[in-house]
């Protein structure tokens, strides 16, 4: 089976189809990348970059179309691409103390 078949996944939450543009904002809105979102779920997205190098490890998420600003984590990365798991309720408030979040996309 390939790669994205069933019986390799392990994701706990259902993801939607579709590519959506965005950026991914550094976590003290100094930097913006602009990215591809696909696989997006209430836990993660992942995040198609030109140079996923310079994706910090954390960073506020922003879609097109959007108001939600997404605090995230980067989970792993390859040359193309960024996974990230969004930090949600008091891991949110906690690991954002001090950032500074960007205005949302299309805003």
């Amino acid at each position: 089976m390939d790669i994205l078949g069933a019986e390799g996944e392990r994701r706990g939450q259902q993801r939607t189809g579709g590519l959506r543009s965005g950026f991914a904002v550094s976590h003290d809105g100094r930097r913006r990348e602009a990215c591809v979102v696909g696989n997006l779920s209430e836990s993660g997205a992942l995040l198609m970059v030109e140079r996923p190098e310079v994706i910090d490890r954390q960073l506020v998420l922003l879609i097109d179309g959007e108001k939600r600003r997404r605090p995230a984590r980067v989970v792993w990365r390859t040359e193309a691409a960024v996974a990230v798991s969004f930090l949600t309720g008091a891991e949110a408030g906690k690991e954002a103390d001090g950032w500074v979040f960007p205005a949302a996309a299309g805003s």
